[in-house]
């Protein structure tokens, strides 16, 4: 077995296919709204997630409390939604990153981005430099949008890489 080389780690974990996903949260006025990738379904009955989520991100400290969160898929052909959620969140004139959003039992809920679930906290794994928030789905729901047809967005159809 070969030695663990940085680059071919990176070139062959790279190859995992990842979806891409935009994850809010509420807690009392703050908000939280970031981009995510390490996302993956680890059991059936209960539906649970994993969920890998940067420990040094105001979604990390925010989550911790709220406990809850709205994970909203991107279909394929919203890739140019996504960078508005690789900065900062902003909560403005109703839009969250620039986004129209509602809340749904508390939770802002992205109007433009066709379907979202709802997790709430099963439990944490340390992890590394991103913690795994272990999650089950308590809903599910769907936005009216003509995207709601497509296949979802995913990393390989980005120009972008993370992890390895």
């Amino acid at each position: 077995m070969a030695k663990l080389d940085p680059e071919l780690r990176k070139r062959v974990l790279r190859k995992v296919l990842n979806g891409v996903f935009v994850m809010t949260t509420r807690q009392e006025e703050r908000y939280s709204a970031a981009l995510v990738t390490f996302v993956t379904q680890v059991s059936i009955e209960p539906p649970l997630y994993a969920v890998g989520v940067r420990k040094d991100s105001g979604l990390y400290e925010i989550l911790q409390q709220s406990r809850r969160a709205v994970l909203h898929p991107l279909a394929k052909s919203q890739q140019q939604l996504a960078p508005a959620f690789f900065k900062a969140t902003r909560v403005e004139d109703g839009r969250l990153n620039g986004l129209p959003f509602r809340l749904e039992d508390g939770l802002p809920v992205l109007a433009p981005l066709p379907w979202y679930f709802v997790l709430e906290t099963e439990g944490w794994h340390p992890g590394g430099d991103h913690a795994v928030w272990i999650a089950r789905v308590s809903a599910v729901g769907t936005n009216e949008v003509p995207e709601a047809e497509e296949a979802p967005l995913c990393m390989r159809d980005t120009p972008w890489s993370y992890g390895g």
